[in-house]
């Protein structure tokens, strides 16, 4: 959180220097003291909000942010990560012309752990590996989670799309960036880079974690993605609706 806090401070900084305007939503989970402490520190700020709720997904969260926003765009931060200011006034431009969602190159950090230290490793720009949006690779975002970690995305697109589906714990993201490559080709990979995402094991969707394999299935067979399926324990995936979106205590038919 310290880090966090100070990571916001520059970002918020520098928009400020622009006369960019934004806000950043805090749905705090049941929030630890030093959560708390997070939300007075910012509280006089006027962009800045603090909601206090129950442990729910991260993904009820990301709707529950969005029905609070009073913007045209959106996007989200992991607390652990890193965004770049500058990435923002270049995808409001991309949305002035035209784009429903934006899509970043952007840097990995990785940790290499050793007991309790984490050692960092050289970055990484990943940005080769994720291609133009276009005819020939749309199909490639239906299946694969290319968007990034650090997309943003229109509200008329997510009113088309529809809500991140609540049943997810990890792959929700990846569900609602490939809902959205059937409702729109208005996708645009900008030039600068989103940020930094940071890899060091302790996310929800490190390493081989037998709930992200089933997640990802589920949306493997929304896209009748068969070759990608991976096995999964039976238990996990039958704790899902394939067909059904969770959208706060309702079942939405796909």
């Amino acid at each position: 959180m310290d880090e966090f806090s100070e990571h916001l401070k520059n970002f918020a900084q520098e928009l400020e220097q622009q006369n960019f305007p934004f806000e950043l939503i805090a749905i705090a989970n049941d929030p630890t003291e030093r959560e708390k402490q997070f939300g007075k520190e910012f509280s006089g700020e006027p962009w800045f909000s603090f909601t206090i709720v129950k442990r729910e997904s991260v993904f009820a969260s990301f709707n529950r942010a969005i029905a609070q926003a009073k913007g045209e765009i959106f996007g989200f931060w992991n607390a652990d990560d890193i965004r770049y200011a500058f990435a923002l006034v270049e995808a409001q431009e991309l949305f002035n012309k035209g784009a429903e969602l934006v899509y970043f190159p952007f840097l990995v950090k990785r940790y290499f752990k050793i007991g309790p230290w984490n050692l960092p490793l050289p970055r990484q720009q990943i940005n080769k590996q994720i291609p133009e949006f276009n005819k020939e690779t749309s199909e490639q975002f239906k299946n694969s989670m290319l968007c990034g970690p650090f997309f943003l995305f229109a509200k008329s697109l997510y009113e088309k799309v529809g809500p991140f589906d609540e049943q997810f714990k990890i792959a929700g993201d990846f569900d609602w960036c490939t809902r959205a490559a059937h409702k729109t080709d208005k996708f645009v990979k900008a030039k600068s880079l989103g940020g930094v995402f940071r890899v060091d094991g302790g996310g929800l969707s490190a390493g081989l974690n037998p709930r992200r394999t089933a997640e990802n299935n589920i949306v493997y067979m929304r896209n009748h993605s068969w070759d990608k399926i991976r096995l999964a324990e039976d238990l996990i995936i039958k704790q899902y609706h394939p067909h059904y979106l969770l959208k706060g205590n309702q079942f939405l038919k796909i």
